[in-house]
């Protein structure tokens, strides 16, 4: 009798320690607001922070807005990391700055002036003793502003001040509620190669002025961002263009510099190029599509199997519909870029869902593969991997 209640003891405990152990939060130390890859000085949010006494500023409204955050894999310490923590305890929370872009058109026929705010953060998790990523959510938040005349430096200024104490703190709080955090990952990924063919590169010369490396680290980082948004999956930061596979973070008065690991699922996103198609017009509009086209492939470079290592390899177009006023057709050379640009964030976005619920009317007129939807759930398997 005495070995069978012995035997039902061992056995709670095991349940109980192993229960506790799962449900034990880590612990993550807020470090507030960095600048990611991006140099601080060739940003208006550098400007903003002067104006409002620096960091502190945004540190303040991030602060205020995660303090009640409840997530049930890691719990927020607002304390400087103190040196008699445990080394696998030295867990640090950055959002970090990675781009800032600034676009805007003039219609002057119709007297309007559209300029779009972008930008894209990574909310970095990394172990401060060996300066190694542990997790990365990438963000973009978008805002448009549409005016009657070009916005001054100042006038964008403060629409990027409301943008940082509306759109961002509540989709950083959103990701953050929603992220199952881990000590680590069994399977990473990421996007690794970003391809231009000709028919892109045409646009991009002539709308656009960043070099060609920047330009891949924009798209790959809005590709990145929805991906993880719709799917709740962490994502390596894309690192095409720097030297060593690290991320610098630079705070006020310090920086830091982070190990990315290799990803395990590697994502190639080739955008072929832009079209657009007169759909339709009466005496005072006309209706135009706007088409991206692109191909993404998915592989799983060191998969044993050599014929079971891409997981995806489609291409996938999207049509944007605008209608213009006639009286604004004579610059449409000069503004229309933007819409191709709406073009492919559509086709990013609705990408990222068909793993959380298939839109079929999208994917019949996107993609010609009648097996696309099985290749999707497939997908779907690879980021629960990642997960």
């Amino acid at each position: 009798m005495r070995k069978v209640v012995f035997k039902i003891i061992i056995l709670f405990s095991i349940i109980f320690f192993n229960a506790t152990q799962s449900s034990a939060k880590l612990k993550v130390y807020d470090a507030g607001f960095s600048f990611g890859s991006i140099l601080p000085k060739d940003t208006i949010t550098n400007l903003l922070l002067s104006d409002n006494g620096g960091s502190e500023y945004l540190n303040k409204i991030l602060l205020n807005r995660t303090k009640n955050l409840k997530n049930e894999s890691f719990l927020l310490n607002y304390n400087l990391l103190d040196d008699s923590v445990d080394d696998e305890n030295q867990n640090i929370m950055v959002l970090a700055l990675d781009g800032e872009h600034i676009d805007n058109i003039s219609i002057s026929g119709d007297n309007l002036t559209r300029t779009d705010i972008i930008l894209n953060f990574q909310i970095i998790f990394f172990n401060a003793k060996t300066n190694s990523l542990i997790a990365s959510i990438p963000l973009e938040i978008s805002k448009t502003i549409s005016s009657n005349n070009k916005l001054s430096k100042n006038q964008i200024k403060e629409e990027l001040k409301q943008v940082y104490e509306n759109e961002v703190v509540n989709y950083y709080f959103e990701l953050l509620s929603n992220f199952n955090l881990k000590s680590k990952y069994k399977n990473r990924i990421g996007v690794t190669e970003v391809n231009f063919e000709e028919n892109a590169k045409k646009y991009f010369e002539k709308n656009l002025e960043q070099k060609d490396i920047f330009l891949k680290n924009r798209f790959a980082k809005s590709l990145s961002s929805f991906i993880s948004y719709n799917n709740d999956v962490a994502i390596v930061p894309y690192s095409q263009d720097r030297t060593t596979n690290t991320i610098m973070l630079r705070f006020e008065n310090s920086e830091r510099q982070i190990n990315l690991p290799d990803p395990d699922y590697h994502l190639h996103l080739t955008i072929r190029g832009f079209k657009s198609v007169l759909y339709d017009e009466s005496n005072i509009n006309e209706q135009w599509i706007y088409g991206s086209y692109t191909n993404i492939k998915i592989l799983q470079p060191d998969y044993p199997d050599e014929k079971k290592r891409v997981k995806m390899d489609e291409k996938f177009k999207n049509g944007l519909n605008v209608e213009l006023t006639k009286r604004s057709l004579d610059n449409k050379a000069s503004f229309e870029w933007i819409f191709f640009n709406d073009s492919l964030k559509v086709l990013f976005d609705n990408f990222s869902k068909q793993t959380v619920e298939q839109d079929k009317k999208w994917l019949k007129s996107s993609n010609n593969n009648k097996k696309i939807s099985k290749i999707f759930k497939n997908i779907r398997e690879v980021y629960e991997n990642c997960k």
